[in-house]
């Protein structure tokens, strides 16, 4: 018999798909927020440094139109308002004009031109150019140089006050941005998570009905509502699956329980015809082979109808009254062994599920343990809370290596006697599962054998 498929989840922790989705999606999302706001905050540093350059034109074309006409006027002498201009701005810009040979005409700041003179470069030609840091200015001097009449107009300009306006700008944007994205990221991930979540529901809807669907649930179906398409074709291969798995279900019970039915009358006949003849060994022998074939028969038409009908499991039902229905039908038996049948255990169990299958299940058992039980024993039903039946013997019992696998459908065990089928105890089985329960199979201190039937309340 094949063994059944592993459907337990792997070993280990399993990985989220909404969890990880969602802080992709989240990191994604913030990454580029941030990429756009350093780009913006890097557009603007560049235009202050360009309005700094700007202005800085500016001033030196203020000079040009201020100096004096002709150029070669002696003394040379700037408006005061011009020169005041500069000095009272701020002591972090500083202007020279050069004559020829590069000797000083005039300046803002004759102290602070000591100082930077030696540091122009040298020649000194029209355009930017920096000044390396100097006593006063850590930072260095930008300077922009232009020659009118062969004269040249120097201004340098300190870069302290640039720096600090963009060291602050920088600060104050870092500061927002850590601010403004640790709510964002929490905010974008719990709309991530909830977005993912609503998403991947009738996804969930589905899992959970495939996850309810029962052995004898054959005509069960995966929900298609809801569904997004790139997880439609999946359900529906599932769906297709299962009509064919239902098709070919449905065509073999139908063919063992026709087999069975069919073949119920010729034995009846044919052991109709063996009792007509004289008792003889060979007779006694035709007639075993003849029961051992119908109970067979009794058994596959039994399986055949609980697979084939699902169980109504919605009854009330005293496990005492159904011990003892299943008792009374085979106290016969048990007389003819010489074998006692006792009832114990509460005086009263009810459970929910389907009274006809559990008289069966348990017909089935007593019937297993009066075929191991010696004449003179007893076979013992004992009704045990919340919800099950023990049915104890003293046979042989039942080696724990054997006690899983005599639970399938034509397993015999060791200490099997003749007659027997190997289906008893698969029904058993199916009948448990099908309450919500299980078999369980074990030796009986002192010899024998114990069979628990728990269900499920």
């Amino acid at each position: 018999m094949t063994e059944p498929l592993n459907t337990q989840p792997p070993a280990g922790r399993q990985w989220s798909l909404t969890w990880r989705l969602a802080w992709r999606l989240a990191l994604v999302t913030l990454c580029a927020i941030l990429l756009a706001a350093s780009a913006v905050a890097w557009r603007t540093l560049a235009e202050l440094r360009d309005l700094d350059d700007a202005a800085m034109q500016q001033q030196v074309r203020f000079l040009i139109h201020n100096l004096p006409v002709p150029p070669a006027a002696t003394p040379f002498i700037l408006p005061p308002a011009v020169v005041d201009r500069f000095r009272f701005s701020d002591d972090d810009t500083l202007f020279l004009i050069l004559g020829s040979g590069g000797r000083r005409l005039s300046t803002s700041n004759p102290a602070e031109a000591d100082i930077v003179t030696p540091f122009l470069p040298r020649p000194l030609s029209p355009g930017f150019f920096l000044v390396p840091p100097l006593p006063g200015h850590p930072r260095g001097l930008l300077g922009f140089a232009a020659t009118s009449d062969g004269r040249i107009v120097v201004l340098v300009q300190g870069r302290t006050q640039v720096a600090t306006i963009i060291d602050g700008l920088t600060t104050q944007f870092l500061g927002t941005a850590i601010w403004l994205l640790l709510p964002l990221g929490v905010l974008m991930l719990g709309v991530s998570i909830f977005t993912l979540r609503n998403a991947l529901r009738p996804l969930t809807l589905a899992s959970a009905a495939a996850a309810a669907i029962r052995p004898g649930d054959v005509g069960s179906r995966l929900p298609l509502a809801g569904l997004p398409r790139e997880i439609t074709p999946l359900v529906t291969a599932v769906n297709d699956a299962l009509n064919r798995l239902e098709f070919t279900i449905t065509a073999q019970r139908g063919f063992m329980a026709q087999a069975a039915h069919g073949l119920r009358t010729p034995l009846a006949v044919l052991a109709a015809r063996i009792d007509t003849l004289p008792p003889t060994p060979e007779t006694q022998e035709l007639r075993q082979d003849v029961d051992r074939m119908s109970r067979l028969l009794s058994q596959l038409l039994g399986m055949a109808r609980l697979e084939s009908l699902p169980l109504r499991l919605n009854e009330t039902i005293e496990l005492r009254d159904a011990a003892k229905e299943a008792i009374t039908s085979l106290a016969p038996l048990a007389v003819h062994q010489g074998v006692d049948l006792a009832l114990t255990g509460a005086a009263s169990l009810k459970v929910t599920g389907n009274h006809a299958a559990l008289v069966l299940a348990l017909t089935n058992l007593i019937e297993n343990a009066l075929g191991y039980a010696p004449p003179g024993t007893s076979v013992e039903v004992a009704l045990q809370p919340p919800a099950s039946v023990m049915v104890r013997d003293r046979g042989p019992g039942i080696p724990p290596a054997e006690a899983q696998r005599l639970l399938r459908a034509f397993e015999r065990g060791a200490h099997a006697k003749q007659g027997g089928a190997g289906l008893g105890l698969a029904i058993v089985s199916e009948i448990a599962t099908a309450h919500g329960g299980h078999v369980q199979l074990s030796q009986r201190p002192g010899g024998g054998a114990e069979v628990e039937l728990s269900l499920g309340k």
